[in-house]
């Protein structure tokens, strides 16, 4: 019996170990994380954060890791036993994890982000053991449908991020216990509609982002707590009265490019807290009745629509920035005076603005109508003017503006700048050592000429003159020491000629003396003369007179490329090539001096000469006729 048993015992320790060489498991391997990834710890705030990044990534060694094994991790811990306020915040990036499996718990992990994977699929509820946890964030990643359940049990969940996956459906979160959720963005998923039952989980929430998701359509009938919501970027068709009607907390309403044509103009006055709205890039054309707005209202859009008629009743005290623009509007006269102080009208058929009803505005932006004078009336408190793209054939100001910046870009029907233009026109007083102003006034297809009384009187703080059809500007336009180096010039066809040279001696310097404005000269070029076509003016930086020499002067000046050239100051303005007509002016500069200096000292130099030479060839003809006379004396023949 007693060999009986020790024979049984022994096979059964045979097969045990058979079965342990055939493939038994072995227990996992558990790794510090911090071996695998960074672990930063900010002591101030008592807060780690782990960066596990990239299929590149080294551990703490040094050794490159193979593989990511998010169950065989262990999660860092409090150095001082009695301390519980230990922060983790861990980001698993770029690793291309394909499942979503249970983590080991911990109570110190308060964020997780597993961002840029490759996740489809997750375990059962894989965050259950972490109580703490207050920050999830899932973004792009291939999640298509949430069936099983995420957040069943209780937490304290703050923000949930699921943006960029493929979702269709998330029916696990209308089963979760997100009662502590603050925010949740579901942006660029594949939902169709958001169901009731989703809406009343999330009804805590504060925030709600959901753009480009392909919301056909919105309705909620409960009350929520919500204060911004975002549905831009999506299908919604019609905005009727009780569309939002449950939102009455709604402070931030994003409705912008969806193809929204009816709106109910009753759709928004119940949202007493709603302070920005942004209806624009829609099909919104004329309204049956004015669109009526919250008095709450501070920021309103309904630009890019097919708008030809004030859509709005009496505009809220309180709207700050309206915008308008990309309509087909051409009368701003409101029969109000509103505080708007940020306006933008532009891409619209306006020739006329009232500013009695915008007495406020510091930024009024008329761009791209139909402008061909300037607008009259524009406030004590603009500082910013921007009238691009209009048909404006002169320019000047009749009434005294202050402004920081006016631009006039594109302006398809200037073809010159005459004297006084800006004369009306003074810097706006601030804190600053100057009242200046900073104007630009580029790409203006005609602009050939600036009288040299254009700017008279004016503070210039920068001057943008880029890519007209200049080929010269006066010397004195402006006091260009006092621009100190913020002049664009670039794009012209400058003609440098002797007349130019100014540019050289007095622009150049400043904006070359400065790192930050170097980008100023790479446009900066010749168009005239042909041998200094398409020639950066900054190679003739360090040439005096340059352009006063001609284009052959030019081409020698500019191959010495050193100050130290052999060549004399002043030389420059002397050699001339007969094909410049520069050389026949008397230009600024000692050119004419010199020539003229130097032809008088050659002439007084060949005139000592000649007359050197004269004395002598006398000398030598009376020395050879004494000689002769004696030879013939004394009986001796001479023989040359």
């Amino acid at each position: 019996m007693i060999k009986l048993s020790i024979s049984l015992s022994c096979i059964a320790i045979v097969l045990l170990c058979a079965s342990i060489s055939r493939g038994a498991s072995p227990t996992v391997q558990m790794i510090d994380i911090c071996t695998l990834c960074r672990c930063l710890d900010a002591k101030v705030t008592n807060e780690m954060t782990v960066d596990c990044r990239g299929e590149d990534q080294h551990s703490a060694t040094g050794q490159p890791t193979k593989y990511f094994n998010l169950q065989s991790i262990v999660w860092p811990v409090s150095k001082d036993p009695l301390n519980k306020s230990l922060r983790i915040r861990a980001f698993f990036r770029n690793l291309k994890l394909l499942t979503l499996l249970r983590p080991p718990p911990s109570t110190y992990v308060t964020e997780l982000h597993f961002t840029n994977n490759a996740i489809d699929s997750y375990h059962n509820e894989p965050f259950e053991n972490f109580k703490n946890l207050e920050s999830l964030t899932m973004s792009g990643n291939d999640l298509r449908v949430m069936e099983k359940d995420f957040f069943a049990s209780p937490n304290i969940l703050k923000h949930l991020d699921l943006s960029n996956n493929s979702l269709t459906s998330v029916n696990a979160l209308e089963r979760a216990s997100l009662e502590r959720l603050e925010s949740i963005d579901l942006s660029h998923n594949k939902l169709k509609s958001i169901s009731v039952q989703l809406t009343r989980t999330l009804q805590n929430a504060s925030i709600v982002r959901l753009e480009h998701c392909d919301l056909l359509s919105w309705l909620s009938d409960d009350d929520l707590a919500w204060q911004e919501l975002y549905l831009s970027w999506n299908q919604l068709t019609a905005i009727s009265g009780t569309t939002f009607s449950g939102l009455q907390q709604l402070e931030i309403l994003n409705l912008a490019h969806n193809r929204i044509q009816f709106l109910d103009p009753q759709a928004f006055a119940p949202l007493g807290q709603l302070r920005r709205l942004d209806l624009s890039a829609n099909a919104i054309s004329n309204l049956v009745t004015n669109l009526a707005l919250p008095p709450a209202l501070n920021s309103v859009s309904i630009a890019g629509n097919s708008i030809d008629q004030w859509p709005f009743g009496d505009l809220p005290t309180k709207l700050h920035l309206l915008e308008v623009q990309n309509n087909r509007l051409s009368d701003l006269h409101l029969g109000q005076t509103v505080g708007v102080m940020i306006l933008n009208a532009s891409d619209n058929q306006l020739d006329s603005f009232s500013g009695s009803s915008f007495p406020m505005l510091t930024e009024l932006d008329l761009s791209y109508n139909q402008f061909s004078e300037l607008p009259r009336n524009l406030g004590n408190e603009l500082r910013t003017l921007i009238l691009d793209g209009n048909p404006f054939e002169r320019i000047f100001f009749d009434s005294r503006v202050s402004l920081k910046f006016l631009s006039l870009n594109r302006l398809p029907n200037l073809s010159e700048l005459g004297g006084y233009s800006f004369w009306k026109l003074v810097g706006r007083e601030d804190d600053k050592e100057r009242d200046c102003v900073e104007i630009q006034l580029s790409h203006c297809p005609k602009l050939q000429s600036i009288h040299h009384m254009a700017f008279v009187n004016l503070d210039l703080c920068k001057l943008d003159l880029s890519f007209n059809r200049l080929t010269s500007i006066p010397a004195n336009l402006t006091d260009w020491e006092a621009l100190r180096g913020e002049i664009d010039m670039q794009g012209n066809p400058w003609n440098c000629n002797c007349s130019e040279q100014w540019m050289v001696d007095e622009i150049l310097p400043m904006i070359y003396d400065s790192q930050d404005l170097q980008y100023l000269l790479e446009d900066f070029r010749c168009a005239s003369p042909e041998a200094r076509r398409n020639v950066r003016l900054v190679k003739f930086l360090n040439h005096r007179g340059a352009f006063c020499g001609g284009p052959q002067l030019a081409r020698l000046v500019d191959a010495t490329n050193s100050q130290d050239s052999p060549m004399q100051a002043g030389f420059a303005n002397i050699l001339c090539s007969v094909d410049d007509e520069a050389c026949w002016h008397v230009h600024k500069g000692s050119g004419m001096i010199a020539f003229c200096a130097m032809l008088a000292v050659t002439v007084i130099v060949s005139v000592v000469l000649l007359v050197f030479i004269s004395i002598r060839r006398k000398r030598e003809m009376r020395r050879n006729t004494f000689e002769n006379v004696w030879l013939m004396r004394n009986g001796k023949t001479t023989s040359l």
